[in-house]
């Protein structure tokens, strides 16, 4: 199965909502205006870290910048072009390099790679009366296994991907770039990228595609605001080769999650999530009993748009 990190902490926060957006390709009718802004400055940023070319940048994100792409109060075509030029005003000369740079400089780079195997539960899939399941009963096993060791089904390939900005060398270490915009940068703002599924991914996924050591990221953070200035930090987070083997652990173990649900056509809902830091984008679907109620709100309210983490939207 693939999964990248969209796909995977969307399941680990609610199963219910990953079967709507993922298995079903039901989305939002509207688009974010901070999405669609942070798509366009990781055009200009990626631009600009291939060719030190602000011209060229700013042309980039002219060129990303779709007719009808939704704006608010600040987030407009022309706030974005100013922050593009206030960072290149901030960091004129990097203490980095690009690997690969000058020819074929690392940024905005796809990946997909096995990462090891899953399956769940493995053996017969009987009883739901309470005793349980029968079969071996395992749920994690060995990443290089080809069959279940203790029954001997055969394990399904986990393939990860998703695309990272940028790899750099920086005192004589290698770390992943990672540009993140925002509107919340308060003191506590880097806490939530350690520890963090995406950057985990994006550190194990360019180690892997480059041969390298890679030993953590470089969170280059651009903080856009509707009043104030615009504010840029960076911070940079490690890790060992311990945070690598637990998060493929989780990987493992949510892919087999995914696979037991979809083994059962039943998906939980978590409703802790529904209205955490706001609404979920389905609250108005799962607040609805029956699902004839609910196939009616998707049908009205959402579209069909295929999750392909290729494409980048942020």
């Amino acid at each position: 199965m693939k999964i990248d990190n969209f796909a995977l902490t969307m399941h680990q926060t609610c199963p219910a909502k990953y079967d709507l957006r993922i298995r079903q390709e039901w989305a939002s009718r509207g688009k974010s205006a901070a999405l669609g802004m942070g798509g366009a400055l990781h055009s200009g940023l990626a631009v600009w870290y291939r060719t030190h070319d602000l011209g060229q940048a700013l042309l980039a994100i002219g060129e990303a910048w779709k007719d009808d792409q939704p704006v608010d109060d600040f987030r407009t075509k022309e706030k974005c072009i100013t922050t593009m030029i206030e960072y290149a005003k901030t960091y004129p000369n990097e203490s980095f390099q690009v690997v690969g740079a000058p020819d074929n400089p690392m940024i905005e780079v796809p990946f997909t790679i096995e990462m090891g195997r899953c399956i769940p539960f493995c053996g017969d899939w009987l009883a739901r009366d309470g005793t349980g399941y029968q079969g071996c009963g395992v749920i994690q096993h060995g990443f290089e296994n080809e069959v279940c060791e203790k029954c001997g089904c055969p394990l399904e390939p986990i393939e990860y991907g998703g695309i990272f900005d940028g790899l750099i060398e920086f005192s004589h270490q290698v770390f992943i770039l990672e540009h993140k915009s925002t509107s919340v940068m308060g003191a506590s703002y880097f806490n939530q990228f350690k520890p963090n599924n995406q950057v985990c991914g994006y550190i194990w996924g360019a180690g892997q595609l480059s041969g390298k050591k890679v030993v953590g990221a470089m969170v280059n953070a651009i903080g856009i605001y509707k009043a104030g200035a615009t504010k840029f930090n960076r911070e940079i987070t490690s890790r060992g080769d311990g945070a690598i083997a637990e998060w493929k652990q989780n990987v493992q173990t949510t892919c087999a999650e995914i696979k037991f649900h979809e083994r059962h056509g039943f998906w939980p809902l978590r409703t802790m999530a529904c209205t955490l830091y706001g609404l979920c984008e389905f609250h108005s679907v799962h607040v609805l009993e029956h699902q004839v109620e609910r196939e009616k709100r998707l049908e009205n309210d959402f579209v069909k748009d295929n999750w392909d983490y290729e494409l980048r939207e942020a």
